[in-house]
């Protein structure tokens, strides 16, 4: 597999997802683990991508549940500093953003024709939260034919639904894989890749 079929999806590591999460002890290494992944990813020339949610302060494209009262206050609007990307998953000029308004990164959103246009098959995605935005993301990839290959430890969510996400969609729709196995045991990143792709 060429390095250019491959793409990272970072998805949503933005300061309004970050920082409610951001005192948990399971999550501590998160912020490394995303740092390091993003490292290999350009050192390798991978096709790096940041979606990022955002949305209009007047809800007029809030989803469903959100709007009028349901859930609350949706997160990343506009205008706002939550909808930063958090400091260790700063985009580095010339790397592709894209914006979305629902927990799929594909759904109304450009990152299909991007991917199809750059010869990607292999998708190695990482973000918040595991059980929703990378899941739902996933899920897609996987139905639209490409490899989707979770890095576990460069996704965030509680423990419990981290765990649950993986263990009931590992091999149904995605693979998993670590950041220390992409940084120094690639050999079996390599064979999983080849296996399907």
């Amino acid at each position: 597999m060429k390095p250019e079929q491959i793409a990272l999806i970072l998805i949503d590591i933005q300061k309004d997802f970050w920082d409610p999460m951001s005192g948990d002890p399971a999550l501590k290494s998160f912020p490394e683990n995303v740092e390091k992944l993003l490292s290999i990813s350009r050192e390798r020339g991978y096709n790096i991508v940041h979606v990022r949610s955002a949305f209009q302060p007047d809800r007029s494209d809030w989803m469903l549940f959100y709007r009028p009262e349901g859930r609350g206050q949706t997160p990343c609007i506009n205008g706002t500093e939550g909808i930063e990307f958090t400091e260790y998953a700063e985009p580095l000029e010339g790397e592709k953003i894209i914006e979305k308004k629902t927990f799929d990164a594909f759904i109304n959103t450009d990152l299909d024709g991007h991917l199809k246009s750059r010869g990607i098959k292999t998708l190695l995605i990482s973000g918040l939260e595991t059980s929703v935005c990378v899941l739902f993301t996933a899920n897609t990839a996987y139905a639209r034919k490409y490899l989707p290959l979770v890095v576990s430890d460069a996704c965030g969510d509680s423990k419990e639904r981290h765990e649950n996400a993986i263990k009931m969609y590992c091999d149904l729709s995605f693979k998993t894989i670590t950041t220390g196995q992409l940084a120094d045991d690639y050999g079996s990143v390599e064979e999983l890749i080849e296996a399907f792709v």
